[in-house]
This record gives structure tokens, C-alpha cells and sequence, in this order.
């Protein structure tokens, strides 16, 4: 008797974003490395697939054609492991931990037309607040705590995130400069809104 052997397969976008455990804790010395964790689950290949991070609206890092790109306000500090994305790991890392750093996190994965996203709350612990309520700790160790937020995010507050994007991908500082760009574009026949 011949039996074939079982095989789950898996489409490419039907994935969720989970955080490993339900919550985590990291000691972390002010000016070291975080990674803010998120998986996808099944453990599916993310190299194909578009990753955005953002901290509250403000973009972090984008990983999109085989590529990173640093957010704006994070240059040299933001990036994704890209040799652990084929395992699902799109966890962020953060070099040069600052309190500034805490706060609420928000990952999008995009693979074809389906979207997941997950935020991460980064907490010094063991208050659980924001970094605007929190004391300064230059030059020590902290604990904090980070864990899965159940947060909706406003329709206004998705644009800005879109907008922060988009400024970082087209490499410039403010929306006056996205904005003339396009307009340069538009007239060097460059962009076609038919």
C-alpha cells in the first residue's frame, strides 16, 4: 500500500501577525538595540511581501521590494532582519533606545490584496503609559514590557501614516515637498490620474 504523504499548504496571503508570546519583557540600557516583536503566523516567507512600521503615525521603516527604507526621523537607527523574513519574523529592530522610543507601535503586512496588521504597545514597566508620562532614564537600564495592543486607529490617523510613507519612500521632509514633486511629475507627463 502507497500512502502519500500530508502536506498543509499555505497561500502566500493567508497569514496573520501575532506576537510570539502574549507579552514580552526586555531589560534594555538606554542607547542598545530593541526588537519590538511581530510573526507571521502560519511561518510563511515574507520576502516578497511589503512590510510597514510605524510609532504612532510617524513611519519607521518600510521593507518593499527587497528593500528598507529608513523612516525620516529613524535614519540609521531603524531596519528589519531581512535573513529571518523567509521564517516570517518581521520584527522591528530600534538601534539607540531613547524613553522617546516608547509607545504604541502599528505593523502592516501587505502580500497581493490582503493587509494584516497587529500594534505593539513598548511600555516601561511597571507603569503601563506612554513615554510623555514616563521619567528620564539617561545612561540606565530599564524594564519594559512589550504586549499586543487592541487599538483602532482613526481614518485621519491612517492617512498621516500613508502620508509619512510616502515621504519616506519619496525621500523628502515635509508635504511641500511631496507635493511639488508630484506637481513636476504631473507636468513632465510622468503622472496619468485617468
Amino acid at each position: 500500500m502507497h500512502v502519500r504523504p500530508s502536506f498543509s499548504l499555505f497561500l502566500s496571503d493567508d497569514f496573520q501577525l501575532v506576537i510570539p508570546q502574549t507579552s514580552q519583557e526586555a531589560q534594555i540600557s538606554m542607547g542598545s538595540k530593541i526588537i519590538v516583536p511581530c510573526h507571521l503566523t502560519p511561518e510563511i516567507c515574507a520576502i516578497a511581501m511589503q512590510i510597514k512600521w510605524f510609532k504612532e503615525t510617524d513611519c519607521v521603516c518600510i521593507y518593499k521590494n527587497r528593500h528598507v527604507i529608513e523612516g525620516r526621523s529613524y535614519k540609521d537607527r531603524a531596519t528589519l532582519d531581512t535573513h529571518v523574513l523567509q521564517r516570517g519574523n518581521v520584527s522591528l529592530h530600534l538601534n539607540n533606545f531613547s524613553v522617546s522610543d516608547v509607545g504604541d507601535y502599528y505593523c502592516q503586512v501587505i502580500s497581493g490584496d490582503r493587509t494584516q496588521q497587529i500594534t505593539v504597545g513598548v511600555r516601561i514597566k511597571p507603569e503601563v503609559q506612554p513615554a510623555s508620562q514616563s521619567p528620564t532614564f539617561q545612561g540606565q537600564s530599564i524594564q519594559l514590557i512589550l504586549f499586543e495592543i487592541d487599538k483602532i486607529w482613526t481614518e485621519e490617523e491612517t492617512i498621516e501614516m500613508d502620508e509619512s510613507a510616502l515621504m519616506s519612500e519619496m525621500k523628502v521632509n515635509n508635504m511641500q515637498q511631496l507635493h511639488q514633486m508630484m506637481i513636476r511629475a504631473y507636468r513632465e507627463g510622468c503622472l496619468n490620474w485617468s
